[in-house]
């Protein structure tokens, strides 16, 4: 009996270790030497959701919409947020056409040059002498840059710091990297399951006395396949006056049988922002 029990836990334990419950990587950077501490105005710019992680306008605005209410959350120090944009929905399908024909044209390295036709008759002779081309006649060039002619915008203290947080002294920028539901996989395995029973045993003078007792058994489990919601998200502060990184965390995590990725970003997000507030108080 102890051999058949022995044999029945020791699968039964190794499964256990394939099944995707919970899984974190998370990793968190301060600059020990920066003062955090004389920092009074802060920055909180607009979540990026790329189109590859995030297609949906709607998801996106609402991440976008949590990430600013839970900066409010700072409420010691000043805080800049902008205005978020209304949700852009994608462009309708059009239905494709079909490409009219072309003249079949020499081939050529140069792709200005595929759609260049010529006025003169002459020169579709095969017969005809190359035309003469008159000094007066401009050559063709390709034209000087637009932004060129331009003044120079102004410049942000650095190229990841945008304009409209020179007058603070943090800027927070943060980057979806990672959301989408995938799927696990929990290997075939034998489960214990119990149930009460109520039982006699009579003393020796024939009196009964009733008791209850739990019966175990081993149940198989075939291979299961489960929903996991894995979500990513990227967080740096810059110092505004030298553009230079003072904080930076990745948070990235699985949650398994679950299909709750709006969930899971929550607890990234006020994750940060309590990190965050612990290093700005120190």
């Amino acid at each position: 009996m102890k051999r058949l029990f022995s044999s029945l836990c020791i699968p039964f334990a190794l499964a256990l270790l394939c099944v995707p419950v919970q899984a974190e990587d998370y990793e968190h950077w301060s600059d020990s030497a920066y003062e955090f501490h004389s920092v009074r105005r802060i920055y909180v710019d607009e979540l990026q959701t790329p189109p590859e992680v995030i297609s949906s306008p709607m998801k996106a605005r609402r991440l976008k919409e949590y990430f600013f209410e839970q900066a409010e959350d700072l409420d010691d120090w000043t805080l800049v947020m902008p205005t978020l944009p209304p949700p852009v929905p994608p462009s309708p399908l059009e239905t494709p056409q079909a490409p009219a024909e072309q003249p079949k044209q020499t081939e050529t390295s140069s792709a200005e040059l595929r759609h260049v036709s010529s006025s003169d008759p002459a020169a579709d002779l095969p017969d005809s002498p190359p035309a003469a081309v008159s000094d007066d006649e401009p050559a063709l060039s390709v034209p000087a840059p637009v932004a060129a002619e331009l003044a120079e915008p102004p410049q942000s203290p650095t190229d990841a710091i945008p304009l409209e947080a020179a007058d603070s002294d943090l800027y927070v920028k943060a980057n979806v990297t990672t959301y989408y539901v995938g799927t696990g996989l929990i290997p075939a395995h034998m489960e214990w399951e119990s149930y009460m029973i109520r039982d006699v045993a009579y003393d020796r003078r024939g009196r009964p006395h009733w008791f209850s007792r739990r019966i175990t058994y081993p149940v198989y489990v075939p291979n299961t396949y489960v929903p996991l919601a894995t979500v990513g998200v990227q967080f740096i502060v810059y110092d505004v006056k030298t553009g230079k990184a003072v904080s930076m965390s990745e948070d990235n995590r699985t949650r398994g049988s679950s299909q709750d990725l709006y969930g899971v970003y929550k607890r990234i997000v006020d994750r940060f922002y309590k990190n965050l507030k612990k290093d700005l108080k120190e």
